[in-house]
């Protein structure tokens, strides 16, 4: 089981961002350790707010087609696939949390569907300390 933290990061500071991922992940983790409404307001300094039913809208339009069964439980939208496994998102206001159990090719689908919406999100998985763009940022060099 991988459980992924997605942040949409505001386009001022994705340059800032770019090579420091992993300092930012040390953050996300150590929320559980720290007082959370530090990390909330430095979340809120850095990343741009998500809209739940917007981003679960674009996924779900996105991944209807290759998951047979699509449900919510609870707060969170679940999609099942009799090969990959299953996939299951909750959004917060800062990030989206992806539970996948299975094969890696829901990771793909899951980040292939978001990298459609913007090239803003980050993210992170904190038990394989993975961390990477959905859709890197380009620099140009002169």
């Amino acid at each position: 089981m991988r459980t992924y933290s997605i942040f949409n990061i505001k386009k001022q500071y994705q340059s800032f961002i770019f090579g420091r991922e992993r300092l930012l992940l040390e953050m996300v983790s150590a929320k559980e350790q720290t007082l959370e409404s530090s990390i909330s307001k430095q979340l809120s300094y850095l990343c741009e707010p998500i809209e739940g039913y917007l981003v679960q809208g674009i996924i779900y339009e996105h991944l209807q087609k290759s998951f047979p069964t699509i449900e919510r439980v609870d707060d969170y939208l679940s999609f099942e696939h009799q090969l990959k496994g299953g996939l299951k998102i909750k959004v917060y206001t800062y990030y989206i949390e992806a539970i996948c159990e299975g094969s890696r090719m829901l990771d793909l689908d899951l980040f292939h569907s978001l990298s459609q919406m913007n090239d803003s999100f980050l993210a992170f998985n904190k038990e394989e300390s993975e961390c990477g763009w959905l859709k890197p940022i380009k620099h140009a060099s002169y």
